[in-house]
This record gives C-alpha cells, structure tokens and sequence, in this order.
C-alpha cells in the first residue's frame, strides 16, 4: 500500500488542479443577463377620472368613513403607480356610468365588468383581470334549491343592466325562472333575499363571496358556476394610451404576485 502513496498523491494534485481550473472558468463567464422588466407606458402624471358603483362588494363599496374601498379600487391605483398616472375615483350609479364614460365625464370605469361583444362595440376593455361565473346565491337556511334547475317556481333578484340581468330574463323567457326582480344595485337585491322577498339572487361568484362575507351565517351559494366571464377595465372608444397603460400594467401584476395578493 505505501508504494502507491506517491502515485496517490500525485493523482490528487492533478484533480484539485483541474478542479481549479474550471472554478477559474466559471468565474470569468460573464453572468447571464437580466430579464429586461416589462415596460409600462409612462403617461406623465395624467390625471384619469374613474367611475364605480360603490355598491358591490367586495369590489367596490364604501367603509365606515364613506371611502371608497375595494379590490378593484386597490387594483386601480396599483395600476396607476406603475403607469404614473393620477386616479381619482368617483362612484357612478350602475344605470348611468356607461353614458358618463362615453360623454366624456370619465376616463375609464373599472366595476366588476363583464366583457361582453355588445359592449366591445361602444367601448375599449383592457386585457381581462379576474375570471368569475354566475351563481345562485340563497339565504343559509333554504332547502328547496340546491341550484339553478330548482328556480322554475321561483322569483329571482339581480341587478338591472348587468350580465346577470340578461341571464335571469333569459332564462324567464325559457321558463327556468318564474319571476325575475331587477333594483338599482346588489345591496338592494341581496336585502330584498334576505327580506324573504326573493327566493334567490343571481350574481357573480366573487361577489357573492363578498355578501356572504358581510352577512355571516345567513346566505349560501346553491350550486355550481353555470358561466365563465372576464372582468375589464372599461375605457372610451379609442383611447388607446390608457388601454396600453394598462394592459402592461395588468401584465407585471399578474407576472409578479400583486394581482393575487390583492384579492
């Protein structure tokens, strides 16, 4: 054993030698570059009127003080500081913020809106950023509904000039729904449900959650999601500079965390 030791030792120098060597290689390889961040539009400080309906949790809707609180308002301004541009949001009953937009009043309406091709033809939507689908929303104790195929008898609340609103006429219409009920807001048709007024309200799975949250042991989901929609922001016909904005904006929320984080 000890004639070899030489030999051993020998072998061992070449090994740490070349061992050295490519540590030496590595550390001259230059590091590999960084990605590039996405590149959000700078719109210099421009001031953006923002419209909501301050009635629809948990999206929008106002705190003990009368702020206007909410994801989509988080998300707005979230929006807004890496587009440098200067939010300032107003809430607009649901009826008439589409014709404010378009008159001119705001800049961008950003309200739990569902994408749709009707109102792709009068307005601009940016990339969408949420994704929900409709539900049966019941009071906890009910027994006789259990989804949407037990509505035939029965009266149904929604909000007037929303997706929902379209859904439950239509389904009256195909006489899956006896009576539909349409208010000025969710508040007003969620109270109206929980007044035993209604059997049932209509309404987008987020908020929903958002009701059930407010009104603790007192409404339950019945049933499945039985649609998939897209939640953007809305825009004037053509105003290309915020839907770019935001669009990048949206991107680097999504890529970094923010935009789960916030809801």
């Amino acid at each position: 054993m000890w004639k070899h030791r030489g030999l051993l030792a020998a072998a061992f120098m070449v090994v740490a030698l070349i061992a050295v060597g490519c540590q030496r290689q590595q550390a001259q390889q230059p590091a590999a570059p960084a990605q590039p961040a996405a590149q959000v539009p700078d719109l210099g400080g421009r001031a953006v009127r923002v419209a909501t309906d301050a009635t629809y949790q948990p999206f929008e809707f106002l705190d003990k003080d009368k702020n206007i609180v909410g994801y989509d308002i988080d998300l707005i301004n979230g929006i807004c500081d890496l587009a440098k541009c200067k939010p300032t949001v107003k809430s607009v009953a649901w009826e008439g913020i589409f014709p404010a937009l378009q008159k001119g009043d705001y800049d961008a309406v950003i309200s739990g809106v569902t994408i749709t091709d009707e109102r792709k033809q009068t307005m601009d939507f940016s990339d969408p950023y949420m994704e929900v689908g409709q539900v049966v929303l019941v009071r906890a104790g009910e027994t006789r509904i259990n989804g949407l195929s037990d509505l035939a008898d029965k009266s149904v609340a929604v909000q007037k000039g929303t997706t929902n609103f379209d859904t439950a006429t239509q389904f009256q219409k195909e006489k899956k729904i006896k009576t539909v009920k349409a208010f000025g807001s969710f508040d007003l048709a969620v109270k109206s449900l929980l007044n035993k007024d209604v059997d049932a309200v209509i309404i987008d799975s987020v908020a929903a959650l958002g009701y059930m949250g407010t009104n603790p042991n007192q409404l339950k989901v019945a049933g499945e999601k039985f649609t998939h929609e897209s939640l953007g922001i809305v825009v004037r016909k053509g105003d290309t500079a915020l839907v770019a904005a935001f669009n990048a904006a949206l991107k680097v929320l999504k890529d970094n965390g923010t935009l789960d984080k916030l809801y």
